[in-house]
């Protein structure tokens, strides 16, 4: 492999990113057209529902200051998609919560995109399908070395 090769494989991610992000843009109104949402309050509703991510490990796991992850749940509260609460074990710590509505919109958002992958993989055939989950499964593997990394570097500079 090239020098010139690897650079492609570089554009060609960041390009297949900025289209998946486009077209996740471009869905959600579809699915959505009464609730006006953004990819990053989407991302927010998964991280909630999924998991107990403070609000401080939603702006490192986003790459976003903290400011804009408030933002971002003031806004989701506001709709009523979103609630802070005391954390049970800890009171000096804010819970987040998905309300009903919210849970709702995140698992229709989610579920509708997955549906509409599942149906452009489905128009492939068998080879190339293997292929694509072959493909997924060491970019999954890259993505989260690169993450790593990352967690590596702010760690080795926060001792230095």
């Amino acid at each position: 492999m090239t020098v010139s090769d690897r650079a492609d494989d570089s554009r060609l991610i960041f390009s297949a990113f900025t289209h998946y992000r486009r077209w996740q843009t471009q869905l959600i109104p579809s699915v959505l057209p009464d609730i006006e949402i953004s990819y990053q309050q989407l991302n927010v509703l998964y991280l909630v529902r999924i998991g107990d991510a403070s609000m401080a490990e939603m702006a490192r796991f986003l790459g976003v200051a903290p400011t804009v992850i408030t933002g971002l749940v003031d806004r989701l509260e506001a709709r009523g998609l979103i609630r802070r609460e005391a954390h049970p074990s800890d009171r000096r710590r804010i819970q987040l919560v998905l309300t009903e509505h919210g849970h709702d919109v995140s698992v229709l958002i989610e579920e509708a995109m997955a549906s509409r992958i599942e149906q452009q993989v489905q128009l492939l055939d068998a080879s190339e399908q293997e292929h694509l989950r072959e493909g997924l499964e060491l970019f999954e593997k890259l993505t989260i070395d690169l993450e790593a990394s990352v967690w590596q570097e702010s760690d080795e500079d926060a001792t230095t």
